[in-house]
């Protein structure tokens, strides 16, 4: 039988692009501003309360901002759902345990629209969401390609 290994979800698990554009425009603003009030100091060689509030603002957002690049730069910290010739691997979202289970301890697997169900030998439940997939596409290839895997292992399969 052939190895197969089909990372599902890598890049349909996306983020909300509105948000995303907020914290971009958020990054550039602070970012103009820090320019802004560097100026300031340098023009009038005073100090500000105001000035320094703002600073403070900024050093609020910015571990936000951090954490956000980190999370670009480390995507095996990300939701996702592996599918390989062995088992399942997936893992719910940021900070969530990440599971793992081979194929031959799959009893038996439902499959909707919104989720997919693993049941295992030992009466285990796990359940998967498809409902951060903002694709369509990505999808109906992720149902397709769960539907092809249990066929071809020969787990009963429920379809609804």
């Amino acid at each position: 039988m052939q190895n197969i290994n089909i990372r599902l979800f890598e890049g349909a698990y996306t983020g909300n692009l509105k948000a995303e554009q907020r914290t971009n425009l958020l990054a550039a603003f602070l970012l103009l501003l820090q320019i802004g009030l560097l100026l300031y100091l340098v023009l009038t060689k005073g100090f500000s309360y105001s000035f320094v509030g703002i600073y403070l603002l900024h050093l609020l957002v910015f571990p936000f901002l951090v954490a956000r690049i980190w999370l670009d730069l480390h995507p095996e910290y990300r939701r996702h759902l592996t599918l390989t010739g062995q088992g399942v691997r997936y893992r719910k979202g940021f900070r969530k345990q990440e599971h793992d289970f081979d194929w031959e301890e799959v009893d038996e697997v439902y499959l909707s629209i919104a989720e997919v169900v693993f049941v295992l030998k030992n009466e285990e439940r796990h359940l998967v969401r498809f409902n951060m997939l903002h694709s369509n596409t990505a999808l109906h290839r992720a149902r397709q390609t769960i539907q092809n895997i249990v066929q071809q292992k020969g787990i009963p399969l429920t379809v609804s």
